[in-house]
This record gives C-alpha cells, structure tokens and sequence, in this order.
C-alpha cells in the first residue's frame, strides 16, 4: 500500500469512529422539494449543537422523550413535511422524513418557527415563547404520550408564571 494510499485510508477509519462514536446521526430521505431539503440538513446540523447541550437542559423537558419516537409536522407553502426523530438518552440520534411509525407524540408548527428557534440565541426561551402564543402544539399519541406532553406542557407553564 503507498503511503498517500495508506493516509486516505487512515482517514476514512478515523472518520468512521467518529460517526460511531457521535451516535451515528442518520438522515434518511423521502422525495423532498429542496426547500424541505434545506430544513432537514439545517434541522440535522443544529442537532449537533442541541445534542452537546442536552444534558444542561431541565429534565423534565428532555427526560420525557429521551428514549422515544415523535413525529414533527412542519407545515410550510409547499405542504407539511413529517420528520420521524428518534431519541436516545436525551439526544437526537435519527431523523426520518417519512416520519416514525407509532410516535409517542407529535410536535406541529411551521418552518419559520422551526428556523427561528435554530438561529436563535436562546432557543429554548424562543420555543417556549412558541408554545405560548400556539405556533408549536403537542399532541400525546397515547396515555403516555399525553402525561409526557402534560408534564413538559406543565413545566413550560410554570416558568411562565414564576417569569423565569
């Protein structure tokens, strides 16, 4: 083997490892416009971000779903575009744009909000302002759905009042 040969070689194991050890974050895609394709590879590098931040998250918002599928509506002029993501350990380890088959719950909003939140400086500040003024509603898909939605729903509502 010549050593350029050797070198590219080398690279490809390190970065097999480090997908590995990330998690292996997937994007599997359905026939999308471009502009969804836009919104899931966006949606995909800021789960990067969210994933390193998510265990300084409360636990009653990231605890509910940390090992769960939910299914995210996210309706925009084209139409609505259905993302399965799938959590582990209260990280984001697949997205699916065919969206996950019985879902725990589903998350509904547009892709403006969903733009909002990734560019913002205080994306959860800006979230919870969305669940407040109803851009983004969740719906329990089951009994335990809809007590983890209440809780996290709960949670959001108590901040609200103790304006923290």
């Amino acid at each position: 083997m010549t050593p350029p040969l050797r070198a590219v070689f080398a690279l490809l194991l390190v970065a097999l490892t480090l997908v590995t050890a990330a998690g292996g974050l997937v994007v599997d895609n359905a026939d999308l416009t471009p502009a969804e394709v836009k919104l899931l590879f966006a949606m995909r590098e800021y789960t990067l971000t969210y994933n390193e931040y998510a265990d300084r998250l409360p636990g009653w918002v990231t605890g509910p779903f940390e090992d769960e599928k939910v299914n995210l509506y996210v309706t925009s002029p084209d139409g609505v575009l259905v993302i399965g993501i799938t959590f582990h350990d209260r990280k984001i380890v697949q997205f699916d744009a065919k969206g996950c088959p019985d879902p725990i719950v589903t998350v509904t909003t547009d892709s403006g909000t969903v733009e909002g939140v990734m560019v913002s400086d205080r994306p959860f500040d800006t979230f919870r302002a969305a669940m407040r003024n109803g851009t983004v509603t969740i719906e329990g898909n089951n009994l335990l759905g809809v007590l983890r939605s209440g809780m996290v729903r709960f949670g959001l509502w108590t901040m609200d009042v103790l304006r923290l």
